[in-house]
């Protein structure tokens, strides 16, 4: 029998490591999608994990070795316990879900791109719906036109600057109408320019230099000369390394920009470029435990992280003066009730332009986020809009 047991173990570990070699050769190689060879692959590394364990467990408990024994017993103990650790905060995880409110929305029409890993879909009239237990929080009804933009209505058609928007859903307008963005209210406040929305939901400071480097603005912007503003807020700095949070918004499709040495580097989009720790984060994603506790990875940002977040935006910033022809590229640090003094420095060290309103008002006070949504009011978009103007106003006049 003890004999028979170790066959069966060595047969069936044999089998899950060819199942999870696999695996891992459809992510690294393959499209990743578990199917190899037609067989649905995922659904057998579960149940053969159990078979192995099982059989590896009966052949050390009925081998003559002390040591083995006890080893097959510290592993049971471990599975088990992390199998009852992932199944308790699964039913807490439901308990939690069933006790809040839904909030669900809004759906994003989009289609993929090969350098910026999605954009909007062009020529559309589109609708941005968030609910409440199925009560609308907002919903909005925004185009966007043949360059993937969205479109900033009402603008003067003899304006002869253009003002230029990059940034996430906070520039693009997440929740709020068309005539309530960041850029409609500078072409409002100052009708010679011509805004343009080069935001989106979930970018970037990387989407903005992969824009300026591989489908840059220039080919469609007519004026001759004008502003460009990124506007930034903490969270850019995990879509730069790509965290685990920010894997699981848009599973890879974003660029990958790293470095090499004192370079900065190219490596294409997170999905195709470091498969191995995308396999890594599907697995991490699925665990109840990290959910339950709001545990990502990596744990903390660390100087690195944002010393690439500040290259990647003085790299853009050198596309735009070279491509454009000034040196009006500005970071805009958007309110927050982080401290981002550190931050600022080593962009100002980098050569960057940057409009620091870190403290302009609290982002988390009433009247300046929407309800149960992070994203700006339009109040809010006001307020900084009104608070860039005056300080254009004043570096023009310091001007030459």
């Amino acid at each position: 029998m003890p004999r028979a047991f170790r066959l069966l173990f060595f047969a069936l570990l044999a089998l899950l490591l060819a199942v999870s070699a696999l695996l891992w050769f459809d992510t690294l190689r393959g499209d990743g999608n578990g199917v190899v060879a037609g067989l649905y692959l995922f659904r057998w590394q579960a149940p053969l994990g159990w078979a192995t364990l099982v059989a590896g467990t009966l052949a050390a408990l009925t081998s003559r070795r002390k040591w083995l024994q006890n080893a097959a017993v510290y592993v049971v103990m471990t599975v088990l316990t992390v199998a009852l650790l992932e199944v308790v905060s699964g039913w807490l995880l439901k308990k939690k879900g069933a006790a809040a409110p839904k909030i669900e929305g809004p759906v994003h029409s989009m289609q993929t791109d090969p350098y910026l890993g999605y954009k909007p879909r062009p020529d559309t009239t589109l609708v941005g719906l968030r609910t409440k237990n199925g009560v609308p929080i907002y919903r909005i009804t925004f185009r966007t036109d043949s360059n993937h933009l969205r479109v900033t209505p009402d603008q003067n058609p003899r304006a002869d600057r253009y003002a230029l928007f990059f940034g996430c859903s906070m520039t693009f307008g997440e929740g709020v109408e068309s005539h309530e963005t960041l850029p409609y209210y500078f072409s409002k406040a100052d009708s010679s320019y011509h805004a343009y929305n080069l935001a989106y939901s979930g970018y970037g400071p990387q989407q903005t230099l992969s824009k300026l480097q591989y489908d840059s603005p220039k080919r469609f912007v007519k004026e001759p000369t004008g502003v460009a503003f990124y506007t930034f807020i903490p969270d850019h700095v995990n879509r730069v390394i790509q965290t685990l949070t920010n894997y699981g918004y848009n599973r890879g499709n974003a660029p990958y920009y790293f470095h090499d040495g004192d370079s900065l580097r190219y490596g294409g989009l997170f999905r195709d470029a470091r498969k191995f720790r995308n396999g890594l984060y599907e697995v991490m994603l699925k665990s109840n435990t990290l959910r339950l506790f709001n545990i990502g990875y990596p744990f903390r940002l660390s100087d690195d992280d944002y010393n690439l977040t500040a290259d990647v935006l003085a790299t853009a910033a050198g596309e735009y003066r070279q491509q454009f022809g000034n040196d009006r590229f500005y970071v805009i640090i958007y309110p927050t009730t982080l401290p981002m003094g550190e931050f600022v420095k080593k962009l100002k060290d980098r050569g960057v332009n940057v409009l620091d309103y870190s403290k302009l008002f609290d982002p988390t006070a009433q009247g300046y986020s929407i309800p149960d949504d992070e994203h700006p009011t339009p109040m809010a978009n006001r307020l900084l809009i009104a608070r860039l103007q005056k300080d254009l106003d004043r570096i023009s006049a310091r001007r030459p």
